[in-house]
């Protein structure tokens, strides 16, 4: 199971999705930033396969596989009674 790390500088910051086999490592890296209004975070991932196959090759073909499992890791560690709101190239953590 992949693992994530929240990195926090002031009110934005990186997650890492972490993938580790048995001779490497692989992590894929996304930006977000708090928001307000009812939302806690926005996080940001690329809007489109290819972008994505190009950016992280060891995950071609998985990006919104591994795009929502890392979206559900950080609302369960961060702010579990939130729910997540999918816009393009963008998830949202709203409420609670």
């Amino acid at each position: 199971m992949a693992k994530i790390k929240v990195i926090t500088k002031g009110r934005s910051g990186t997650i890492q999705y972490i993938e580790v086999s048995l001779f490497k490592k692989n992590t894929a890296e996304f930006y977000w930033e708090f928001g307000g209004e009812g939302t806690f975070a926005i996080i940001w991932f690329p809007k489109t396969d290819a972008e994505w196959d190009i950016a992280y090759p060891w995950a071609a073909g998985r990006r919104m596989q591994i795009v929502r499992d890392m979206a559900e890791q950080v609302r369960r560690k961060e702010a579990p009674s939130s729910t997540l709101k999918w816009e393009d190239g963008t998830v949202l953590l709203v409420g609670g």
